[in-house]
C-alpha cells in the first residue's frame, strides 16, 4: 500500500513539472506556437547583443562622458595629427621642415625641428637624441607636467640616455612609443588627469 502512494505521488510530480515546464504545442500547420511568452524571453538587457566594434568600444569606455582636453588628438594620419580644436599639424611643411607637435596642457605647438639646426639625431637607426634647443621649453614653464608622452615616429625606437636624464632632472616621468600609440596614450592620460600630461611627437612619417 505504502508503495502504491508513493509510485502515484511521484506520477504525480513527474506530470507537474512537465506541463509547468510546457511552452510550445503544435499549430494547425505543424509548426510550433508560444503559449506563454513571458517564460522565454531573455530577462531585460541580457538578450541584447552587438557586431559592431564601435559600439562594443563604446559600453567599456568609462571616460566616455568626461570632458576630453581642448588639443584632444582626434585623428592621427599619416603625415601628421587632427586635433579637436580644429588644427591639423602636417609634416613637411611648405618648405620641406620637419613639423613636431607640442602639446602642453590646453595649448598646442608647432616645432620646427629642422631650423635653426635640427631638433633630434637618429641614432643607428633606432635611438632618437632630441636636442636642448627643443627640449628647453619644459625647464621654463611652471607648472611643469608629471608626465611626458614622447612619440619616437614611424615605429617603436629607444630614447636616448641623454633626453631620458633631461626630464628626470626637472622631475618629469617620460612615457615614450610610436607616434601612434603615444597620441592615443596622451588622449587617454590628458583626459583622466587633466593639465599634468605633456606630449611631444615626432610627425608619423618620420
Amino acid at each position: 500500500m505504502i508503495s502504491r502512494n508513493i509510485l502515484r505521488q511521484s506520477c504525480h510530480r513527474t506530470q507537474s513539472r512537465y506541463f509547468a515546464s510546457s511552452a510550445l504545442m503544435s499549430n494547425l500547420f505543424g509548426g510550433k506556437k508560444v503559449i506563454n511568452q513571458t517564460q522565454l524571453n531573455a530577462p531585460t538587457g541580457k538578450g541584447e547583443s552587438t557586431t559592431n566594434p564601435a559600439d562594443m568600444i563604446k559600453r567599456n569606455d568609462i571616460l566616455m562622458f568626461s570632458q576630453k582636453p581642448i588639443n584632444y588628438i582626434e585623428t592621427v594620419k599619416s603625415n601628421g595629427f587632427h586635433l579637436a580644436n580644429n588644427l591639423l599639424i602636417t609634416s613637411p611643411d611648405k618648405e620641406g621642415n620637419i613639423i613636431g607637435t607640442l602639446l602642453l596642457e590646453s595649448e598646442t605647438f608647432e616645432i620646427n625641428m629642422s631650423k635653426p639646426n635640427k631638433g633630434f639625431d637618429l641614432i643607428n637607426g633606432f635611438i632618437i637624441d632630441f636636442h636642448e634647443d627643443v627640449l628647453q621649453i619644459f625647464n621654463k614653464i611652471h607648472p611643469k607636467p608629471e608626465i611626458c608622452v614622447i612619440g619616437l615616429g614611424c615605429k617603436s625606437r629607444m630614447l636616448s640616455d641623454s633626453t631620458k636624464k633631461y626630464f628626470s632632472n626637472l622631475g618629469i616621468q617620460v612615457d615614450h612609443s610610436d607616434s601612434n600609440n603615444a597620441a592615443q596614450m596622451f588622449d587617454l592620460l590628458a583626459t583622466e588627469r587633466p593639465n599634468v600630461i605633456a606630449a611631444l611627437l615626432l610627425p608619423p612619417n618620420i
